[in-house]
């Protein structure tokens, strides 16, 4: 057999989502479970793959006295009478109609309660012919596959905000609000608050020939450096980095900062957040 990958398209679809909507800014808005959640610069798209499938059949348009259906390898229409055009079979075709669309990677059909429930109702745009892909059987007919992608507002956006625009721009905070990703990524909420990385002072005063260095860890981030004998020393905080904030004022914790330990959608990354003075909706792009 030899396997072909489906063409993936891009196309968006009425969607009329079923669930709850997020109550307010400060829970932000997500991606349904079971959705793709992506983020790429601040920017999060919510999505579902669809496969559509049809299948092989005899005869051809332009063959059509090619009614028997040979199974090797890429199906065979065979003629029943005189050849034409001295060609003893042709490449089968696919039927005209394809079977309901069903969600990559479950298989479920879009009419399926669980897929009901996690999506709501998906209207989808059937692809061209030219989008699908034939993938063949060595047992049975071959099927013709195509994929497509649906983009959808997520769960939480006001539906005033989305007027004009197209879900697969995705949605992002305000300018001037910080970006806080959530619930692995599939919840942003935005937030005006002065969000700095967690960082360390330059310059070591007891060794100056050893500077202040940032340690990423899981758990608290630290500042190191070595005393004037080569022994490793640890710094009791780190600070705010960009915002002239030094080592010297005290811990940031004592100045309205609160630290952020391996912040959401950060990794193993500190940073200290300042005093939250307004939450808002995020925009649609």
């Amino acid at each position: 057999m030899k396997p072909t990958a489906a063409l993936l398209a891009t196309a968006v679809a009425l969607h009329l989502t079923c669930g709850h909507a997020v109550a307010s800014e400060r829970d932000g808005v997500a991606c349904p479970n079971g959705t793709d959640a992506s983020v790429s610069d601040g920017v999060l798209r919510c999505s579902i793959t669809l496969e559509f499938m049809r299948m092989s059949m005899c005869p051809r348009l332009d063959f059509p006295n090619y009614t028997q259906i040979e199974l090797r390898g890429v199906d065979q229409c065979k003629p029943q009478g005189v050849p034409l055009h001295g060609k003893a079979s042709v490449d089968s075709a696919m039927t005209p109609m394809t079977t309901e669309p069903r969600l990559v990677p479950s298989n479920r059909p879009i009419s399926d309660v669980k897929v009901l429930a996690t999506t709501g109702l998906v209207l989808p745009i059937p692809p061209a012919d030219s989008a699908y892909q034939r993938r063949t059987d060595q047992i049975s007919q071959d099927r013709f596959v195509a994929q497509q992608t649906i983009h959808f507002w997520p769960i939480g956006m006001p539906l005033s905000a989305t007027v004009g625009h197209d879900p697969r721009n995705g949605v992002t905070c305000p300018t001037g609000f910080a970006t806080e990703l959530l619930d692995n990524r599939r919840r942003l909420r935005c937030m005006n608050a002065d969000v700095r990385k967690a960082g360390c002072d330059a310059v070591n005063p007891l060794n100056p020939l050893s500077p202040w260095a940032v340690e990423r860890r899981s758990g608290r981030d630290l500042c190191v450096s070595k005393d004037i004998t080569g022994n490793r020393v640890v710094g009791q905080y780190t600070i705010p980095t960009g915002v002239g904030y030094v080592g010297a004022l005290g811990n940031p914790a004592s100045h309205g900062w609160t630290l952020d330990t391996d912040r959401s959608g950060h990794g193993n990354v500190d940073y200290w957040v300042n005093k939250v003075a307004v939450l808002k909706y995020p925009v649609a792009r």
